[in-house]
């Protein structure tokens, strides 16, 4: 069996079934370039390939990490804005601002002091709500 496989092969590889200008050294360099491709295949692009696949995932996590944490900044942001309503205290600014004399009650609001002071306000407690998230 053995030597009839030999005997088809040798037959079906003829020089001269082949171009002119084939050689058998040709085949050699044909089982070098599968070798090196396969190897290459092997030894490089495929831990390369778990390589990207962890620095993909690592990628991912982070992500998300940063997705949740702007998520719970806006809710807290939102919890202060509904505690800040419920305790009127735009309101209260704007009756104690209402007390001052009227050039000092301008320049302030001219110079937005009483958004900044509302700001701060929000933010004290949007940390007071992140805290309890």
């Amino acid at each position: 069996m053995f030597k009839k496989l030999i005997v088809v092969i040798f037959i079906v590889f003829t020089p001269s079934a082949f171009a002119s200008d084939w050689s058998f050294g040709e085949i050699f360099s044909i089982v070098d370039t599968l070798n090196t491709n396969v190897s290459t295949f092997l030894f490089d692009d495929v831990p390369d390939l778990f390589t990207r696949l962890f620095a993909y995932v690592i990628e991912f996590i982070i992500y998300m990490t940063i997705k949740v944490k702007i998520t719970g900044i806006e809710l807290a942001f939102y919890i202060a804005n509904l505690v800040l309503s419920d305790f009127g205290f735009v309101q209260l600014i704007e009756s104690l601002a209402g007390q001052l004399p009227t050039d000092i009650r301008y320049a302030a609001v001219k110079m937005r002091i009483f958004d900044a002071f509302n700001l701060i306000v929000e933010a004290y407690l949007a940390r007071l709500a992140m805290s309890y998230l």
